[in-house]
């Protein structure tokens, strides 16, 4: 790809990163502290998780709709799924580089505030950072796999609820009450949907395109970061779309014994 549109995309993704940034360490708390009680009474860890989730927030309100956007309308992106140069996909990729690079950062920087994720759970979410910005970036360097990158930024449409679960948990709202549960349900169906439901059909794409010409000019390497961003990715979505699961059966068991005794 030329070495203008390679500054262009990553120039993009800087922009975003300090507009993400700009939005976790002062709009969020600004206008958190003016219209919300519940922000006012928190602990510095649990405002610095509440600031962080209002940006990522507004990433998804971005990058979810504009992605299934580009999927659907985009031609040139449909055509050539591995080579096809879509100006639009690739500043979208740059969003979301901009965006997970802020994320990763305030993860790394905040790390004294993130221990009661346990271990485990932390390096877990460190580990799907680096497999995102290795192969979003990788797309943004070579400008190769545009469809398949946007394809799989898809998933971003069920962020919002994942976040919105958080917020409501953290205001006391009760996980019988009708907007706990309405989200929960949509998280459900929406994890379903943009993560997990799209696992056969995007691995039928990818044999469509395995062996043609297109397929043998990708670089070895990225052919692995592809396939092994790809295969962790699928792992740990429906690692934690087993516990959304779990999460909304005893969230709805809950509501019908307590619609029971009332």
């Amino acid at each position: 790809m030329e070495t203008l549109r390679i500054v262009e995309y990553y120039t993009a993704a800087l922009v975003w990163c300090g507009v993400y940034g700009i939005a976790f360490k002062y709009l969020s708390p600004r206008l958190s502290l003016c219209l919300s009680k519940t922000y006012r009474q928190l602990t510095p860890g649990q405002r610095l998780d509440w600031n962080i989730r209002t940006s990522s927030m507004l990433n998804s309100l971005i990058t979810g709709p504009l992605s299934v956007y580009l999927i659907i309308s985009d031609y040139e992106l449909g055509e050539n799924p591995i080579w096809g140069h879509s100006r639009g996909a690739l500043h979208l990729l740059a969003v979301m580089v901009g965006f997970t690079m802020t994320d990763m950062l305030n993860m790394l920087y905040y790390y004294s505030y993130w221990k009661y994720m346990g271990g485990l759970e932390y390096t877990v979410y460190i580990a799907h950072h680096v497999v995102v910005l290795v192969a979003y970036m990788s797309c943004l360097t070579i400008g190769n796999l545009p469809y398949f990158a946007v394809f799989r930024l898809t998933c971003e449409n069920s962020t919002l609820f994942v976040n919105t679960k958080w917020l409501l948990e953290t205001k006391g709202v009760s996980k019988s009450s009708k907007p706990y549960i309405v989200n929960g349900l949509a998280l459900a169906l929406s994890w379903f949907v943009f993560r997990i439901a799209v696992i056969p059909p995007y691995w039928y794409m990818v044999y469509q395109v395995y062996g043609t010409e297109q397929y043998n000019r990708l670089h070895a390497l990225n052919r692995y970061i592809w396939i092994v961003a790809c295969v962790v990715l699928e792992v740990l979505n429906i690692q934690w779309f087993s516990r959304i699961v779990k999460g909304a059966k005893k969230v709805l068991q809950k509501a019908k014994s307590n619609q029971a005794e009332s």
